[in-house]
């Protein structure tokens, strides 16, 4: 590298390593990782690092540590608390509703009797009514009063029907044959 390269790696606040220096058709551009602003009095002082090396160790990140916190027993704990809590609301949710149709019950049942204590109270002063209208001395005085006279036995012997021309045999069905003979007889 030259010597405004390696002032600008420290402008950048990377190291200057022989690794990177060393890359076969790499560039400057090439190693750039990001950057920040640094002065360049304060570039020319910064120490030179080395990269660090950064090994992977698989499961011992944070996500294992939290989860090894949590024990079977508290995740079966859990759930038993969970399905409990659902069963309770259930049940709360049904007596809600059981409770709401006997208080609708309930109510239908009041109207009803009250209809039913009103048609017997009308049923009772109809019948009232009833016997005071069909009493045969009210009739008698409202006829009297409207002009009218009850039928005298002269009159009512004025009245002469000739004999019908329909027949019953024995066990008193028409006959057609004794209706036609009766007709022919006229």
């Amino acid at each position: 590298m030259s010597a405004s390269m390696t002032s600008r790696a420290h402008a950048y606040g990377r190291p200057s390593s022989a690794a990177s220096r060393g890359r076969a058709g790499s560039s400057f551009a090439a190693g750039y990782r990001g950057a920040r602003y640094v002065p360049t009095s304060v570039a020319e002082k910064l120490p030179l690092y080395d990269e660090p090396s950064i090994a992977v160790v698989p499961g011992a990140g944070r996500r294992a540590q939290a989860q090894e916190g949590l024990s079977a027993a508290a995740l079966t704990l859990a759930k038993v608390c969970a399905v409990a809590c659902i069963a309770l609301a259930l049940i709360a949710v049904a007596r809600v509703a059981i409770t709401s149709a006997a208080a609708t019950c309930a109510l239908e049942t009041r109207e009803i009797s009250q209809s039913i204590e009103e048609a017997r109270a009308q049923g009772n002063e109809l019948e009232v009514a009833q016997s005071v209208l069909s009493n045969p001395t009210r009739i008698k005085t409202q006829a009297q009063a409207m002009g009218m006279m009850a039928p005298t036995p002269a009159y009512s012997e004025q009245l002469v029907l000739p004999r019908d021309i329909v027949a019953t045999d024995e066990a008193g069905n028409l006959s057609l044959s004794e209706s036609t003979a009766a007709l022919a007889a006229r």
